[in-house]
């Protein structure tokens, strides 16, 4: 079972600028290199195919949308319509996800979809498609965008015509001032051309956003209703945690202290008269100190030790399965760094997947890799038993994920009954 909180902000003003730094002034060559650098540049030529595409694209999206959609409405009195119009939204969503998609080509994110309302049984579904505001901003959109598309066409068209008309009246045969008068305009028209390219193609994709992007008051509340998801499952994590370490004290660390002084009382009765036996009771009562100190440790299981602080993960790890039953690896990159949360939770998840290796898995060896990237820390914990783990079974697993879901990371188990398992973790460092 995967368990997984993923999130992603599309934002249509992330591109790259073919403009370049601000150049120095009182230096006409970074001067004309500044202003007309941006016509050799590759996203120039990005954002000029971006519209060349709107054009001949906007133009079969309106084509298209306007046929079905008015074909759909007209036959809807005789009923078969309705399957028309079912066809027609199916459409139109491939439609609108191929314009998400098309901003890739300037540099932008790909646009997120807002949610589609969806229903069982086809009558359902589209009365669901009929009703879904979402749906009719994809259906303005492709209207629309047939228009702002070839009105942006022509600017642009309109941007590159002026220059290329300023070269051909030099080259003409022009009068003399006229040709100075162009000979000063066109570097001045070429210059700007590409800029005005560039900013009709982020118009252009500000609009797809616009129509066809979350809206951020949805959005928001999605994210609020996620971290108080979260927050909700850390709570029941933390209670459960809590409820473990309160049976096992109990059950195990207190009835063993218990023991212990009952033996050491013995034990000093017996003292005077019979050493021997006084000797045999400190024994087993030394015995169960140990098994004591040790079920001690195991309770503590998770918390914050005090070698992760000081030694960091990689040996705070190779503690954790020193004390194995089965031969266990641990590989972790001696650059590493992790801030402190991040630490913490990967040293719980791997200290309860390790628990759950000894006592469910039946495993012979297992592994932990740890490695970072740019922006997160991955985690893998693989052991060769019988499999079969499931998170939906609340085991261990789930305040794993728990825990995971609290830092905005990724929690995986891939388990198929008969082996193995991958617990596969990821912690974003932002």
């Amino acid at each position: 079972m995967t368990t997984r909180q993923t999130v992603v902000v599309s934002s249509p003003s992330k591109a790259v600028s073919p403009q370049q730094a601000a150049p120095d002034w009182g230096d006409w060559r970074s001067v004309a290199d500044w202003w007309l650098r941006p016509v050799v540049q590759r996203e120039t030529w990005a954002h000029a195919g971006y519209l060349i595409a709107v054009m001949f694209v906007s133009s079969v999206w309106f084509a298209v949308t306007l046929i079905v959609l008015t074909v759909s409405l007209l036959l809807v009195i005789v009923a078969v319509g309705l399957p028309l119009m079912w066809f027609a939204f199916s459409w139109i969503d491939a439609m609108a996800s191929v314009e998400r998609r098309r901003v890739r080509w300037i540099g932008l994110v790909e646009i997120e979809p807002r949610p589609l309302q969806r229903a069982e049984g086809r009558m359902a579904h589209l009365r669901a498609m009929l009703g879904d505001p979402a749906r009719w901003r994809q259906v303005a959109f492709l209207l629309s965008g047939f228009v702002l598309g070839m009105l942006f066409v022509l600017l642009a068209f309109v941007a590159w015509a002026v220059p290329a008309n300023a070269v051909w009246n030099i080259f003409s045969g022009a009068g003399l001032a006229t040709s100075a008068t162009w000979l000063v305009f066109a570097p001045v028209m070429l210059g700007a051309a590409p800029r005005i390219t560039v900013q009709l193609g982020r118009t252009y994709a500000r609009v797809a956003h616009w129509f066809l992007g979350p809206d951020r008051v949805v959005a928001m509340q999605d994210r609020v209703n996620t971290l108080a998801l979260q927050r909700q499952e850390i709570l029941d994590a933390v209670a459960s945690e809590r409820r473990r370490i309160e049976r096992n004290l109990h059950d195990g660390v207190q009835q063993r202290l218990v023991a212990l002084g009952i033996d050491l009382g013995l034990a000093a009765s017996k003292l005077p008269e019979d050493g021997h036996a006084a000797k045999v009771l400190v024994e087993e009562a030394r015995e169960k100190t140990r098994t004591s100190i040790g079920e001690l440790r195991v309770i503590g299981r998770g918390l914050h030790p005090a070698i992760l602080e000081d030694r960091g993960l990689d040996a705070a790890l190779s503690a954790v399965v020193s004390n194995a039953k089965v031969p266990i690896t641990v590989s972790v990159p001696p650059d590493l760094l992790v801030p402190a949360d991040l630490e913490e939770t990967a040293y719980f998840v791997a200290s309860e997947a390790i628990s759950n290796i000894m006592k469910h898995s039946g495993a012979r060896t297992a592994s932990i890799q740890v490695h970072s990237d740019a922006d997160r820390l991955i985690m893998s914990i693989h052991d060769d038993g019988h499999g079969g783990a499931d998170v939906s079974k609340g085991s261990g697993l789930a305040g794993m994920a728990a825990r995971v879901n609290g830092t905005d990371g990724r929690f995986d188990v891939s388990s198929p009954p008969g082996g193995p398992t991958t617990v596969t973790v990821e912690l974003p460092y932002g």
